[in-house]
C-alpha cells in the first residue's frame, strides 16, 4: 500500500470525523456552502498542521482560503497596515471588517442597502476606515466602536475614487465632477480644490511621502498634481480610454496605470516618460497593487483574470482566473508578501498564493 507523505493529504481521513458536519453541508450549492467548503479546507488544513507540524502544513493552516460574502460584488479592499483587519466593500452598500486570517466578519460597519462605497482605505493607525461612496460623501468610520465621527461632504455627483497620504491626515477624493477635492481629516476642512481632469475621475493615488497626488479618469489621461500648491504639475499621455486603476510604487518612483483599453503602463516619475507597457491583460483593468516592497504588480480584469508582474524584469510571472467574472479589488496581504487578496463581482473574496521573481 502506498503511503502518502503529504501530510495535508494524509489527515484528511483522520479529520473527517471532526468535520463531516461541514463537509456534508458543503455538497450543496450556494453562498451557503461556498462558505462551509471554506471552512471544511480550513479545518482540515489545522488538523494537519496539528498531526504533523511540518512548514508546509503549518503555512496551510494560516492562509485564508475563500469567502463569499454578498450576493453582489465585492467594489474595495483595503488592508490595515498592522495586519489586523481587511476592509470590504460590496456594490450591494455593505462595508464589513474582516478577520485575516479566518476571512470572517469581525465588524459590520454598514449593512447592505443604501448607496455603495466605490473606495476603501485605513488610516495609518489601523483605527479608522475611510469609504468614499455614491451618496457624494468621504465617510471616517472608526473600526472598533462601528460609528462615524467624521463625515467629508461638498462633492457633486457620485464619489468613485479615493485616496489618502501616509499619515491619513490628508484625503483626495474624486468622481463624476472632473474636480478632485483635498480634505484635512484632522479637522474636516477642504483644503484645496484640483482641477485640471476633463472628465469624472476613477482613480487616485498618492506617492508615500504625499508631495504629489495623481488622478485618471474618464478623459484617458492621468494629472498630477502638487499637494502643497495645488498646481498641476505632470500630465500623462498613453491611453487610448478611461484610466480605471492608479497605484505609486512604495518608494514613489513608479507610477503605474490601468484602464479598459487593457493597458496597464508603469511609469517614470522623475521623467514623465513610459517606462514599459505591461502584457497580459486581454480585458479592460480595473484594479492595481504593488507589493510592499515594490517587486511585484498584481491587476485584475474585466475577464476575471488576475495578472502578476516582476517589477524589475517587465516580466509577466504568474496568471490566474478568479471565482467571479471580473475582479473588480485586490490588495496584498502585509504579513504575507505573497499572498494576494481578489475581489471580485460575485461577492468572492479569495486569498491567492503568488509567485515572486522570473519564471
Amino acid at each position: 500500500m502506498k503511503i502518502a507523505t503529504d501530510p495535508i493529504r494524509r489527515v484528511r481521513g483522520l479529520a473527517a470525523c471532526t468535520t463531516v458536519g461541514l463537509a456534508l453541508a458543503a455538497c450543496g450549492g450556494g453562498e451557503d456552502a461556498r462558505e462551509e467548503r471554506a471552512a471544511a479546507d480550513a479545518a482540515i488544513a489545522t488538523a494537519a498542521a496539528v498531526e504533523a507540524p511540518t512548514a508546509k502544513a503549518l503555512s496551510a493552516a494560516k492562509k485564508p482560503k475563500a469567502r463569499s460574502l454578498a450576493r453582489k460584488g465585492v467594489t474595495s479592499i483595503a488592508v490595515a497596515p498592522d495586519g489586523s483587519s481587511i476592509g470590504i466593500a460590496t456594490s450591494d452598500g455593505g462595508v464589513s471588517v474582516l478577520d485575516p486570517g479566518s476571512l470572517k466578519t469581525k465588524k459590520l460597519l454598514k449593512a447592505a442597502g443604501g448607496p455603495a462605497s466605490a473606495g476603501l482605505l485605513f488610516s495609518a493607525d489601523s483605527r479608522n476606515l475611510l469609504s468614499a461612496g455614491r451618496d457624494s460623501a468621504v465617510k471616517l468610520w472608526r473600526v472598533g466602536a462601528g460609528d462615524v465621527p467624521l463625515t467629508l461632504q461638498g462633492h457633486e455627483g457620485v464619489l468613485r475614487a479615493v485616496a489618502a497620504n501616509g499619515s491619513g491626515t490628508l484625503v483626495a477624493a474624486g468622481g463624476e465632477e472632473t474636480r478632485v477635492m483635498l480634505w484635512d481629516t484632522t479637522t474636516g476642512r477642504l483644503v484645496r480644490v484640483l482641477r485640471g481632469a476633463t472628465d469624472f475621475v476613477n482613480a487616485l493615488s498618492f506617492t508615500p511621502d504625499g508631495r504629489l497626488v495623481a488622478g485618471g479618469g474618464g478623459d484617458a489621461r492621468i494629472q498630477v498634481w502638487d499637494t502643497a500648491s495645488g498646481k498641476l504639475v505632470r500630465v500623462l499621455l498613453g491611453h487610448a480610454d478611461e484610466v480605471n486603476a492608479l497605484a505609486f510604487s512604495p518608494d514613489g518612483r513608479l507610477l503605474a496605470s490601468a484602464g479598459e483599453d487593457g493597458k496597464v503602463i508603469v511609469w517614470d516619475m522623475a521623467s514623465g516618460q513610459q517606462v514599459q507597457a505591461l502584457s497580459g491583460q486581454r480585458a479592460a483593468v480595473r484594479t492595481l497593487a504593488f507589493s510592499r516592497d515594490g517587486a511585484v504588480l498584481a491587476g485584475g480584469g474585466a475577464d476575471g483574470t488576475v495578472s502578476v508582474w516582476d517589477v524589475a524584469q517587465h516580466a509577466l510571472t504568474q496568471e490566474f482566473a478568479a471565482p467571479g467574472t471580473a475582479v473588480n479589488a485586490i490588495a496584498f496581504d502585509v504579513r504575507d508578501p505573497t499572498l494576494l487578496l481578489v475581489g471580485d463581482d460575485q461577492g468572492q473574496v479569495s486569498a491567492k498564493t503568488i509567485k515572486r521573481g522570473k519564471t
